[in-house]
């Protein structure tokens, strides 16, 4: 990748990235909060969505967690406690378990998505779209833990180090990953893709309320207002 497309993409796409990101999220809220929902499909079709959703609402949560975590603690501080190589071994482990779980969630979901006619006919594109999306960057998500188990401790720390300077502006961000592998690049991408439509989509239930997959009931809330027939 040359030098122009580098900068591109691991150097300004970010800043647009997550300003469109921000701007979208705090307009919805103070302008639409009402609309911020994700329809059941439950009552469409009932085998898959329990299991399915909550393998992947749990480890998208502990993934996104585990690489704010460590993208963004610097050197210094986690060196209390760890080195860099313990560091790349346990999120190796970590991102292998919750990324395995989250990618079996949204193939789940998927599936049931496009098997059933009823649910399938119900489904909107960009239900099927952002399925797709989550789906590609989690699969290139696992080949990247693959990729990074491989990797040099240099190569692990590159990634980081490039988070820090996108969050603190610095010119050159780009060139810190300049050489790592295609893989990473279009994970990083497609990431940032889907957090430019996030707050458009019906991902943005999460943002709201992201606690309450930890602790809700399995059972199927029914709106005050409704009756049974």
């Amino acid at each position: 990748m040359n030098h122009f497309f580098n900068n591109l993409f691991f150097t300004y796409l970010p800043h647009i990235a997550m300003t469109l990101f921000w701007f979208g999220v705090i307009t919805r809220i103070v302008k639409t909060r009402r609309s911020i929902q994700a329809e059941s499909s439950q009552f469409l079709k009932k085998g898959g969505q329990r299991v399915g959703g909550n393998l992947f609402h749990y480890g998208i949560i502990l993934v996104f967690i585990g690489h704010f975590t460590g993208l963004f603690t610097p050197p210094d501080l986690y060196h209390i406690v760890m080195s860099t190589g313990t560091k790349k071994v346990l999120a190796v482990a970590m991102g292998s378990v919750f990324g395995t779980a989250a990618l079996t969630g949204i193939i789940i979901l998927l599936y049931r998505r496009i098997s059933f006619t009823r649910l399938r006919k119900n489904s909107t594109p960009q239900d099927l779209l952002l399925l797709l999306l989550l789906l590609v960057e989690m699969g290139l998500g696992m080949i990247s833990i693959f990729t990074t188990a491989g990797a040099s401790v240099e190569n692990y720390a590159a990634l980081g180090e490039w988070a820090q300077k996108i969050v603190t502006f610095q010119p050159n961000a780009g060139d810190v990953i300049a050489g790592h592998s295609l893989t990473y690049k279009l994970h990083i991408i497609i990431g940032l893709f889907i957090f430019m439509i996030f707050p458009y989509t019906k991902l943005m239930h999460m943002w709201v309320a992201p606690l309450a997959y930890f602790v809700r009931s399995s059972r199927q809330l029914i709106r005050r207002g409704f009756r049974s027939v």
